[in-house]
């Protein structure tokens, strides 16, 4: 930094400084995702007799053998040594295992966790500048300007070493503000703020598939040729191929193609001034936040969006379970042994559409800092907020749900459902009703939902001194969430289309799509808003709760800070916490609580009858046969027993939500002094929550300890300087060069230990005391975190299903494993001459390699329950570096 001098031109000097710096990383660090499981040698060729000789639960059946019993169930017979004939394997799917990696490891006994790949890594580049000039105007007037910009690029995850798998990264940010600071007066002071910020992010799936040419994998095969030629080569990729229990080629974090910038402007005016005893502030601001988006590969919700530009193929179990379709699914093997029979069973093609979406933001605040007197400080403060709704540049959004929009199918579905409905006693009629709304259009608003104009925020709180060594401090505030940009994107349903892969016609009796021809119909193109309350249905539908207000959260806290001698001090405080109004989403057209199981084991009467689909479909032939459900001969009678049964699924949010939180925090400081200063904190805490539903039709959401609950956290820090050298208590009579080895010394450390978070076992049949699921920390294993053995149900057969769970969502007392890391640092300072000072450092993250295992597996069914098979956080890392001051 200096001042700003142009020989003979412009000087600077007292005047304008100027600012600029630069760092640069490029860095090397392990980055996997745990061990993954792929198909052995023996599989691709379509023997599985290794996994059937573990258990008849193993067996796969042959769906060429599927036909329909008197009962209504789908029956098959199985393959014979579980071994698929090699003429029955499907000539791309070997194709497409040619780019699989084969096992390195043996894994289980049944083959998962079969692929270790502990050498992966991701290789990161990154770089930032930053710039600022200062400018003083005159006594009583300065401004300041800044800019930043920095990117940071990364890949990593490749798997199988080829194009199929693999992933890259990138974050550029720019930065700018104007900041103009005015003094008015003695006792008062303007400050004038613009501040510019834009945020873009990228991601892709491996730049070796750029481009990739489908016909590779199916030469001379028709329907793949116009798969290729239907998708832009700039967004064609390696497809999505997503095999049941097998690491998928879907992308594991990071979406292709992915463009996500995001522009953030604010404009600020803060009047401080000094009034007797008080101290004022009062301010105004104003900010737009713009966020824009093109998504082709929505690779991290694939499953919620039905596709992506290229393709993904799912292969579940469905097609190769048995003796009955309803049996339960084998461990492992049914979703690979579909695959290579080329029989998908999901999936689909997506046009996805782009965004740009903002909301704005007005805010005023007072602030009144009252020295009542010599002891006794109160403050006293009002904020509100005004944040606008959610508005897309083009209306390219589904706003609401009107649940009495009448729809063009009504009378045609109430006469098919006349015809089945001796056969659902639950329900006479089928009267279909409802559907979406859109920003702009039918007489609803621009904004995506309604303004909430109620965001009031008092702040209170007093410093009190008690004697000469402690203080008593107490504050309550309340503070709203946000409502625009920040808190979520808006629903494209329409102006985005997924052309789903339909695996059955007949219900799952025979195949319609194969990997052969996955695509029998074509593909879709969005219809945008035309469809009006048609739209989406048949398929699933998202909406926006038109009436969502801020959540808020009040909080309180008392604190007691004792100085103590040898300059330092204790703290102590208690934190609270209560959450209102919390954003919750949920199905509104589940099915309902009376029609479900209340069976404590598994009801296998109920499952078939809501499950099973044995009724003739009231919506085929009225809908397209490209929508869910319209696409199939046959139906369950859950799916007619919704309030909507036109949507196979329907998600909204509500405000149902609540939290509350107390925590006893401790803190010890030792400033700086001889040359060592110490921070010791523990906070010792418990956070309740009901945001969630133990099932979809729950009238309210269950209350249960978070999924965010650590009860302890423990952090110390310490810098120690040692004593060596000239001045120093130790050595400082000795000769120079040897002052210069010992002297300028320092090391420092931070400890952090934090409780894991609680376990969710899910909707599991549990037949033993719960209290016993928890394992003494000296019998914890990565191989058996918890006790297995307490009385959980591990038989598929037995699995519950179609039932009211009562299984609590979390308990307090089974948790994952803790962090508990130490970073150390050695520097070494020394000195050149008066003006050039050289330092050494040497960082060592998680210094003791210690491994901070992931959740273990919660599923009973599986062969891995109760193990750890992946980790969190780094191992031990070692940074070296130089840094020159002059």
């Amino acid at each position: 930094m200096g001042p700003v001098v142009i020989p003979r031109v412009y000087n600077g000097r007292n005047r304008t400084f100027f600012l600029w710096g630069y760092e640069g990383i490029h860095e090397r660090r392990p980055r996997t995702l745990g061990d993954q499981t792929v198909p052995t040698a023996a599989e691709r060729e379509g023997d599985f007799s290794a996994i059937l000789a573990l258990g008849a639960g193993y067996q796969l059946y042959d769906p060429a053998t599927r036909r329909r019993a008197a009962s209504g169930a789908l029956v098959s017979d199985p393959f014979p040594g579980n071994i698929i004939p090699a003429s029955r394997i499907d000539p791309i799917a070997r194709r497409i295992l040619g780019y699989f990696a084969l096992p390195n490891v043996p894994g289980t006994a049944d083959g998962q966790n079969n692929l270790a790949r502990a050498d992966l890594a991701e290789r990161i580049r990154y770089f930032n500048h930053a710039w600022r000039v200062d400018h003083k105007l005159n006594e009583r007037h300065r401004l300041f300007a800044s800019a930043a910009m920095y990117r940071r690029a990364s890949d990593y995850l490749n798997y199988f070493q080829n194009l199929a798998t693999g992933e890259v990264f990138q974050l550029n940010a720019r930065r700018a503000a104007l900041d103009d600071v005015l003094i008015l007066s003695p006792s008062a002071v303007l400050n004038l703020r613009y501040g510019y910020n834009r945020f873009v992010r990228t991601a892709d799936l491996n730049p070796d598939s750029r481009g990739f040419d489908l016909t590779s994998l199916a030469p001379g095969n028709a329907a793949w040729a116009a798969w290729n030629s239907l998708t832009d080569p700039n967004t064609r990729r390696f497809p999505l191929i997503d095999i049941a229990g097998y690491y998928d080629l879907v992308g594991a974090t990071s979406s292709g193609g992915l463009n996500r910038p995001q522009d953030t402007h604010s404009l600020a005016a803060n009047l401080d001034g000094l009034h007797g005893r008080h101290a004022m502030a009062v301010g105004w601001e104003y900010r737009v936040y713009r966020k824009a988006e093109y998504n082709p590969y929505p690779a991290s919700d694939v499953g919620d969006v039905g596709g992506s530009t290229t393709g993904w193929l799912q292969f579940g179990e469905d097609w190769t379970k048995g003796p009955t379709d309803t049996s339960p699914t084998p461990p492992i093997g049914a979703g690979l042994a579909g695959f290579l029979l080329g029989l998908p069973t999901g999936g689909g093609i997506l046009r996805q559409a782009s965004y740009a979406e903002q909301s704005t933001v007005s805010a005023f605040h007072f602030q009144d800092n009252w020295k009542a007197s010599r002891r006794l400080t109160v403050s006293l403060g009002l904020r509100y907020e005004f944040e606008g709704p959610l508005t897309e540049r083009f209306d390219r959004s589904v706003r609401g749900f009107d649940p009495n929009a009448p729809l063009t199918i009504a009378a045609q579905v109430a006469d098919n459902y006349a015809r089945i409905a001796a056969q659902v006693p639950d329900r006479s009629y089928l009267g279909v009703r409802g559907g979406v709304t859109f920003a702009g259009l039918g007489g609803q608003p621009r904004e995506l939902y309604d303004r909430d104009t109620n965001n009031f925020m008092p702040r209170a709180g007093i410093a009190w001194q008690l004697g000469g060594q402690t203080v008593l401090r107490a504050g309550y505030g309340i503070f709203f969430g946000p409502m625009g940009v920040r808190r979520g994107d808006l629903y494209q349903t329409g102006f985005s289309k997924s052309t789903p892969l339909i695996a059955s016609a007949d219900n799952g009796l025979t195949p319609l799509s194969t990997l052969d021809n996955p695509f029998p119909n074509g593909v879709l193109n969005p219809p945008g808003a035309s469809l009006r309350a048609m739209t989406g249905v048949g398929d699933a539908i998202s909406f926006f709760n038109t009436h969502f207000v801020a959540p808020y959260m009040q909080r309180w806290e008392a604190t007691v800070e004792r100085q103590l001698p040898g300059i330092s001090h204790l703290q102590v405080s208690y934190v609270g916490n209560r959450g209102t109004k919390l954003e919750t989403t949920r199905n509104p057209d589940g099915v309902p609580l009376e029609y479900l199981s209340r069976s404590l084991v598994r009801d296998q009467a109920r499952i078939d009858y809501l499950s099973r689909p044995d009724l003739d479909n009231p919506f085929y032939g009225v809908l397209p046969d490209t929508t869910a459900l319209g696409s199939t001969r046959k139906i369950s009678r859950a799916a007619l027993l919704t309030a909507f049964p036109q949507f196979t699924s329907m998600e909204t949010t509500t405000n149902e939500g609540y939290s509350w939180y107390h925590s006893l925090q401790t803190s010890f400081e030792r400033r700086f002094s001889h040359g060592h200063t110490l921070n010791i904190s523990h906070t010792w805490s418990k956070l309740m929550e009901a945001v969630g539903y133990l099932n979809a039709m729950d009238p309210r959401p269950y209350r249960t300890i978070s999924a965010s609950d650590h009860p302890h956290r423990v952090s110390a820090s310490w810098i120690v300087e040692l004593p060596f050298g000239r001045g120093r208590a130790i050595g400082a009579n000795v000769a120079r060069p040897w002052s210069a080895a010992i002297s300028g010394w320092q090391f420092e450390g931070l400890y952090v230990y934090q409780s894991g978070p609680p376990l969710d076992f899910g909707n599991v049949l549990f037949r033993g005391d719960i209290g016993a699921i928890e394992l003494p920390s000296s019998m914890r294993t990565a191989d058996r975190w918890f006790n297995t053995d307490a009385g959980f149900e591990r038989d598929s057969a037995q699995a519950l299903a179609w039932n009211v769970r009562t299984f609590p969502m979390r308990f307090s007392g089974v948790r994952a494993a803790p962090m508990n890391n130490w970073d150390l640092s050695a520097l070494k300072n020394s000195r050149l001459n008066e003006k050039v000072a050289l330092q050494f450092r040497g960082e060592f993250l998680n210094a003791f390699n210690r491994v901070w295992f992931a959740a273990p597996n919660t599923n009973p069914l599986s062969s891995t329950f109760g193990v750890i098979n992946a980790e969190q956080g780094n191992m031990r890392r070692v940074q070296l570096g130089a840094k020159l001051l002059f």
